[in-house]
């Protein structure tokens, strides 16, 4: 991880940033020094650990609770931000779920938690940030790799996330007269709780062995895409989104 001080004067939100890939991110982030609030639905232990670690880095840090999926609730928290650090300059927003099944085998209540974790929640982020960040800024959502090479059982939850690499297409062209990019970032498999949680032992195995590298991604390979697009150095990269997947597909 870089130890360039290059965010320093930057103010920071990362949504969902207390586990996972979000914590990482929020980690990278931090080390260049910017202040870096992160939020949490409900893990409050995974927040204070996160804050802890983001602390020893040398830079500000918080940890807000707040609801990706409730606008009410994302509103809220953009403004609060403003108010008391006076501007916005980066948001990342990883929030997400996956179910696997044939799409026959989905049921109603299915079909509205994939779309409110990956497809609502984004939108709720993305416009917040269209209203509240500050020209040159920069927003990066968490998409997936299975988007544009959609195998087996996920083709609601690549749905849900291909709308998403679509709303980042028209945010990046309705904000870029402000200098503001807006990229998503689709990893392939990486090993952390939420990949392990949806998936089999077996299945692990064999996205493991279909790697040219011969295992799965880790939350500090896709990092350090995500840090370099919120940086100064990616102004000219909008509208896109980056497949960081090892090769694997």
């Amino acid at each position: 991880m870089t130890t360039t001080r290059d965010l320093e004067g930057k103010i920071a939100l990362v949504i969902g940033g207390t586990r996972n890939q979000g914590a990482e991110f929020a980690k990278n982030i931090a080390a260049r020094g910017a202040v870096t609030i992160v939020t949490y639905q409900g893990d409050e232990q995974a927040a204070k650990n996160t804050l802890a670690m983001l602390e020893q880095l040398g830079t500000t840090a918080e940890a807000l609770r707040s609801d990706a999926t409730s606008s009410t609730e994302v509103d809220a928290l953009f403004a609060d931000v403003v108010a008391r650090h006076g501007k916005l300059d980066i948001v990342v927003h990883t929030p997400g779920a996956v179910i696997k099944k044939p799409l026959a085998e989905f049921t109603d209540d299915d079909f509205d938690h994939l779309i409110n974790r990956n497809t609502r929640s984004a939108f709720n982020t993305l416009r917040a940030a269209a209203r509240q960040l500050a020209d040159n800024g920069r927003y990066v959502v968490l998409s997936t790799t299975l988007v544009s090479v959609m195998t087996g059982p996920y083709g609601l939850y690549s749905g849900s996330k291909a709308a998403v690499e679509r709303m980042v297409i028209a945010a990046a062209k309705e904000l870029g007269n402000r200098g503001i990019t807006v990229n998503a970032v689709a990893p392939g498999p990486v090993d952390d709780d939420f990949y392990r949680n949806a998936e089999t032992p077996e299945s692990i195995a064999a996205a493991s062995q279909h790697s040219p590298r011969g295992r799965l991604g880790l939350p500090s390979d896709i990092a350090p895409v995500v840090g370099w697009l919120v940086s100064d150095e990616a102004g000219w990269v909008s509208g896109q989104t980056v497949r960081a997947n090892g090769a694997m597909f």
